[in-house]
């Protein structure tokens, strides 16, 4: 199991400008082990700073943290550093924020093979698997002419207070291995502050709903 990344997005209006490293360290506090590896140079609508676990996007529309290769995704300061950054900026209006889980996982080829089938014959399942009564399912096949194979399939959730959504992309790689490139988003243009806390201070809340949803379709186990 690898952990690729994991970010977390908040959609509004900032101003890139601000994010230097000064401001991440002096303003922010934030403690990320020395200068930047990497700097772009200082555009007008974009800013990012790559340093050696983590590294930040910001231009007009969107802030976004990122944190490589992380072991163990529930202890990821992001969610410190993003409450941090936000905190630092009261005005700034914010819209959406959105959490992403990237993993390559090896399956059993049996169980691939099972999903696959559901996925040609019995969709349903995905509805029963996570207990919902409706879900958005996309398939992507390689077809010749002997046979088609699931290539690639994406799952959507939505809540239904409609405040949050989910969005699970599966690739199919070599050696019974799998991509998983998982999304949560939540809206956020009423209470502010209080959603804020809710998708920072819970935000292990936020991994397991990653968590579950794996676990019931692919019923095998990871942390």
């Amino acid at each position: 199991m690898i952990n690729d990344y994991i970010n977390l997005v908040v959609l509004g209006n900032f101003n890139p400008s601000i994010l230097t490293h000064n401001f991440l360290t002096a303003v922010c506090g934030f403690d990320l082990g020395g200068k930047p590896t990497k700097e772009n140079p200082p555009m007008p609508v974009i800013a990012s700073l790559d340093y050696d676990s983590f590294s930040f996007f910001a231009d007009l529309g969107r802030l976004q943290i990122t944190e490589k290769n992380c072991e163990n995704p529930k202890q990821s300061k992001l969610p410190t550093y993003l409450k941090t950054y936000l905190d630092k900026l009261p005005y700034t209006p914010i819209t959406k924020y959105g959490a992403n889980f990237s993993r390559n996982i090896e399956i059993r080829e049996k169980k691939l093979n099972d999903i696959e089938q559901k996925l040609l014959k019995d969709r349903q399942y995905f509805c029963k698997a996570l207990d919902v009564a409706e879900i958005q399912l996309e398939v992507i096949f390689d077809i010749s002419d002997e046979a088609e194979t699931v290539k690639r399939w994406i799952l959507r959730t939505i809540a239904q207070s409609g405040e949050s959504n989910t969005t699970m992309n599966v690739q199919l790689l070599e050696d019974s291995k799998i991509k998983i490139d998982f999304n949560y988003e939540i809206n956020l243009e009423q209470n502010r502050d209080e959603r804020i806390r809710k998708i920072t201070d819970d935000y292990a809340k936020v991994y397991d709903v990653f968590l579950f949803q794996f676990r019931k379709i692919f019923e095998k186990k990871i942390s």
